[in-house]
């Protein structure tokens, strides 16, 4: 129950970010990263889904460990409510990775998003700004 923002007082550059999470049974968050305002977070900034999709077949872009709008995870790794799932995030240049429970499941390149509310496989998302285009910091 409750949940809240914990943001870093520090901005970095490149990074790996390793972090363990227990979801509950219909859990939506996200870990946010190079955000480009804290005012408007929600739309300047990349997230890595965290999300209730056990079970659920093919993932998509909404799904556990997607890009959120952006992409979706090659396989759906999360692990079933209740048990412990680890991320690694690593942001490197124009470069995004993310390992879920040991299985490299993104492997972004944010220079291939070169149009604002447009993914380059032609379907649309919410960000205002192309990512080539957004803050390389977090």
């Amino acid at each position: 129950g409750g949940g809240g923002d914990i943001w870093t007082k520090e901005k970095y550059g490149d990074f790996v970010l390793e972090l363990e999470f227990k979801l509950a049974e219909g859990t939506n968050s996200g870990v946010f990263l190079r955000t480009g305002s804290i005012e408007e977070w929600l739309h300047t900034a990349i997230e890595v889904q965290v999300l209730d999709s056990y079970g659920k077949g093919k993932a998509g872009k909404h799904d556990c460990g997607a890009i959120f709008d952006c992409l979706a995870p090659s396989k759906n790794m999360v692990k079933r409510p209740g048990e412990w799932n680890h991320y690694t995030i690593t942001c490197k240049a124009s470069k995004i990775g993310v390992v879920l429970n040991g299985e490299q499941i993104i492997d972004m390149d944010l220079d291939l998003w070169t149009k604002a509310h447009k993914n380059p496989d032609g379907t649309p998302n919410k960000f205002n700004t192309a990512y080539r285009d957004m803050p390389r910091y977090i």
